[in-house]
């Protein structure tokens, strides 16, 4: 009897550990797999690019605008709800790297850098492991994120003297962005709004931007 308790705890045992290296791996593979998404390069798709990029199929077949819509409840035919609960999280990665890419917008507008035409877009692709994604964001929002980026940039052009005020300057503007993200998120029902700014908030720290 004694035995087979013991051969059951073990065999148990070996079970739990195999689950928990399972769990791990997937954790890992996560991890990597958002670094590789931000880590990749966005464009300012033009009618005829964006024919020919291939969509990310875990979006079923919504994007740009239209995606918008259906998250923000506006649009009701394109999704299940079931299927805008899928999608939620997968966005909520795109998303980042899109407000980095608008916020990005705003500091080379100040800084005279910005691409022509850029200044109008309100709509970035973002590549995922699975393909590409259109994300749209009105233009109140898009305008905003812009002046934030410019408040970034300009935050940066104070002297060494005033490096005090400068660094008191960065934490209000990271105050305000992070408040314009967690609104956005709650616009959309995307969870964690609060953990997608302080991800966004890490491509700009202090001194960073020139």
């Amino acid at each position: 009897m004694l035995s087979a308790l013991l051969t059951v705890t073990v065999v148990i045992g070996i079970i739990l550990i195999g689950l928990l290296l399972f769990v791990l791996g997937k954790l890992t593979w996560l991890e990597s797999a958002t670094v590789s998404l931000l880590s990749k390069v966005d464009i300012t798709p033009s009618k005829d690019q964006f024919q020919e990029i291939q969509m990310d199929p875990y979006f079923y077949g919504i994007n740009g605008q239209e995606l918008w819509n259906c998250l923000t409840g506006e649009e009701t035919a394109q999704a299940t709800p079931l299927e805008l609960e899928e999608i939620r999280p997968r966005y909520g990665i795109a998303l980042i790297k899109t407000l980095i890419k608008f916020l990005q917008d705003g500091i080379n507008n100040a800084n005279d850098t910005i691409p022509e035409g850029a200044s109008s877009n309100l709509e970035k692709i973002v590549y995922t492991s699975r393909g590409q994604v259109a994300v749209w964001l009105p233009s109140r929002r898009v305008e905003k994120l812009r002046a934030l980026g410019a408040k970034i940039a300009s935050s940066t052009k104070t002297s060494s003297k005033e490096e005090g005020f400068k660094n008191e300057l960065i934490v209000e503007i990271h105050k305000e962005i992070r408040s314009e993200i967690c609104e956005l998120c709650e616009s959309i029902q995307l969870r964690h709004g609060s953990d997608i700014a302080t991800d966004v908030l890490k491509a700009f720290p202090a001194g960073s931007v020139h």
